[in-house]
């Protein structure tokens, strides 16, 4: 019994001493304990960054919007994107995805919540004369294989509004390009 008496005071010493302690003002508690500071680091250069826990999400960049098919672009967003192509006779249209550039975004956003990869995706979809995207190539810049397979994926199984060449359907790649940065 008096074993289990003695423990009890010790561990009721202790908790009081440490109770104690930590009551004690910041600059003398460093003071005190020298083992306190060792394995900390002070930095107080302007560009330190405090971070955050909020996941960075990753933005449209483009002046071809998100929300518009092809019919509903701008003579100038029209502009923009034939500026993705070399040689592309006048009159001639590249493919573009049918519902706009919104549900391809959207699927790469939510897949880059979860796979926080970085790089830039860099794709060339071939777009068959129906509109059928036949083949995704990966120009390369992201280091996560899983993210480029989902964009691929996704790339793939978009319908396409058709390259236009002489004023008929035909076969064309259409590029898509996104940066993606992990939070």
């Amino acid at each position: 019994m008096n074993k289990l008496k003695t423990c009890i005071s010790i561990v009721v010493v202790s908790c009081v001493s440490t109770i104690s302690l930590a009551q004690i003002a910041p600059g003398e508690t460093a003071a005190r304990s020298a083992s306190a500071t060792a394995n900390s680091r002070n930095m107080s250069t302007p560009s330190q960054e405090t971070g955050s826990i909020i996941k960075k999400d990753i933005r449209w960049d483009s002046k071809i919007p998100l929300n518009k098919t092809y019919a509903e672009l701008t003579p100038e967003q029209k502009t923009e994107l034939r500026k993705m192509y070399e040689n592309l006779p006048e009159g001639d249209e590249p493919p573009f995805p049918e519902q706009g550039m919104k549900p391809i975004f959207s699927a790469i956003r939510k897949a880059q919540r979860i796979r926080q990869a970085r790089g830039e995706l860099n794709m060339a979809v071939t777009v068959d004369a129906q509109g059928n995207a036949t083949k995704v190539e990966d120009r390369g810049g992201v280091y996560d294989a899983q993210m480029t397979e989902i964009a691929q994926q996704v790339l793939l199984l978009t319908k396409y509004k058709p390259a236009v060449c002489g004023g008929q359907p035909c076969t064309m790649q259409f590029r898509f390009t996104q940066k993606l940065k992990a939070g």
